[in-house]
């Protein structure tokens, strides 16, 4: 998948006028992107248009027109866009008591090591999640992961039609989605590379 270069990037004035109908769009083409798994984890895998979209957020936020600064958003953001044979997500792990947040995110610490699973067929990928700088036995409610498959693997997910799914492993948190026909279909482009 073609990553995000600076001549992508809509000008921040220029963006506030189309902003409406560009987030519109986004919306509705997540919801072909994103799985829940158990109460409080969400992943929304990531392309190059949710990818864009996010810079174009950030650049919106900062009120941002300096090119040197809105070329390192890029190359930040530009890690979600999955390579050959990879999907890419954000993880979202979304409490709305307040009083339970911190209870719940210091329940998960270790949730990186070896508890998340995108299963299929026989074949069982364990997400890499990128480097977020967290000190030890902290966690963050928003992180970026990459399942990387094998070329093999790649085409059984494109042409096998049982179920796939998300599992959650932790000590803390066991939970498992079958992924929506919807999802798996946006997967797919992704994985074709479309």
């Amino acid at each position: 998948m073609k990553k995000i270069e600076f001549e992508d990037i809509i000008p921040y004035h220029e963006y506030i006028k189309i902003r409406k109908d560009f987030q519109d769009r986004i919306i509705k083409l997540k919801k072909n992107r994103r799985v829940q798994v158990g109460n409080y984890i969400t992943f929304v895998f990531e392309n190059r248009q949710t990818v864009l979209y996010q810079i174009q957020e950030m650049i919106r936020l900062e009120k941002m027109t300096d090119e040197r600064l809105i070329k390192n958003e890029i190359e930040v953001f530009n890690q979600l866009i999955p390579g050959e044979n990879e999907l890419c997500a954000t993880m979202l792990i979304e409490i709305f008591e307040r009083h339970l947040i911190k209870p719940i995110l210091n329940s998960l610490i270790g949730i990186h090591d070896k508890k998340i699973f995108l299963q299929f067929d026989d074949i069982s990928i364990t997400p890499i999640f990128y480097d977020e700088n967290l000190a030890e036995g902290k966690i963050s409610a928003v992180q970026y992961v990459k399942f990387t498959f094998t070329k093999e693997q790649t085409n059984k997910f494109i042409e096998n039609k049982s179920p796939a799914k998300i599992l959650v492993n932790h000590e803390n948190y066991k939970a498992e989605t079958i992924i929506p026909e919807n999802v798996r279909a946006s997967l797919i482009e992704d994985l074709k590379g479309l």
